[in-house]
This record gives C-alpha cells, structure tokens and sequence, in this order.
C-alpha cells in the first residue's frame, strides 16, 4: 500500500496510521521504519517530525541517503551534516550511499539492489521494518522520482510505504494520510534542518 503524508501541523485533521506501529510486530520483533532519502536533508524536510515521534515510541529507525549530495556542494560532508540532524531525530543507523548525485535514474537497478541488501542485511534481527518512508512521485526533481521508483520495487514486501513531501514536490501533491505531531517533534525537525 502506498499513501502520500504531510509531516507537520495537520490543524486537527488527521488520520492516524498509528495502527500499523506497535512497538512489537506479530512476529515478535521490535517494529522498525526505514526511511530513504535521495539527498542529505531529503529525510529531514520530509519525514523528520515523524521520525522524532516514533523514535520516542522505541520504534527502531534505519536511514539510507542514496547521493552525498555534492551538486553544488563540492566542499561541505553533507553526509556528516546529515548524520547530525537524523541523530537529533533518533535515527538509530544511518547508511550513506554514494551514487552519482543528478543521475539517480540512470542508477534505479543498482539503488534496488543496494536497498534490498539493506533490508535483509543492516537491519538487526529483532527488528521488522513495517513502514517506509520515501520520495513520491510527484516530484520536479529527477533524482527523487528515480528513488520512489526504487523503493517501490524494493520494499513491495514492506506492509505500508509513504511518500513524503519536499520543497521540489510539485502542486499536485495531494496528501492521503497526515500525521499529527507534537509540537515538540515538529521544533526537532525545525532544529534538525538547521543542521542538513
């Protein structure tokens, strides 16, 4: 299943897609998220006060940034940045990828690769990755269109994938699921920006 969220003040309408993130899953395993991003900053803009509230929640959370986002950053670790801003998150792992930044869609083979290695072989054993969150479709970057397509193929035995939103989302972005969060993980991920 695949549904688009808006992570940030909902204005009370909201609905919630707790249901799915017990802190322990039928199997037994402590729930886990994975969270993909194309870019240093990606996860943070998109999902980042979400994660901040699961993370409270002891939901286990792995983070994979496909690029080092170098295009027009040639002299800043934005890989460390990122590490920084996902940290105060509660990102419990963060994999930096290296894959050539603005050409993510001449890569989507090896991207799925690399992830379903990540899933079956980063992720600890008593953990369940039941949620994802990702790029969307409906986006002006290619990069990010080109990791959309492959989480979808990656993760299609992960119960529940969301598309986020970020700046480069166009107007046709209709969110499906919103989730509400506390003002306090809403300042983290205001915070954590600061830091991408």
């Amino acid at each position: 299943m695949i549904v688009i969220i808006y992570d940030g003040d909902s204005y009370g309408i909201s609905k919630r897609i707790d249901y799915m993130l017990n802190s322990t899953t039928s199997s037994g395993k402590r729930t886990g998220i994975l969270a993909i991003g194309a870019h240093p900053d990606d996860i943070e803009l998109g999902c980042g006060a979400s994660l901040s509230y699961y993370s409270n929640e002891k939901v286990y959370i792995i983070s994979v940034v496909m690029t080092p986002g170098c295009c027009g950053a040639e002299y800043i670790d934005r890989h460390k940045e990122s590490q920084e801003a996902l940290n105060m998150l509660g990102c419990n792992k963060l994999i930096p990828l290296n894959f050539e930044d603005t050409r993510l869609y001449l890569q989507i083979k090896e991207m799925i690769s690399s992830l379903e290695y990540i899933i079956e072989n980063e992720t600890p054993q008593d953990v369940e990755i039941t949620r994802v969150y990702t790029m969307n479709n409906t986006d002006r970057h290619q990069d990010h269109i080109a990791v959309y397509q492959a989480s979808m193929v990656a993760c299609r035995y992960i119960p529940q994938i969301l598309g986020y939103e970020t700046p480069s989302t166009c107007l046709s972005f209709l969110p499906q699921v919103f989730e509400s969060v506390d003002e306090v993980h809403f300042n983290k991920k205001n915070i954590s920006i600061t830091k991408a």
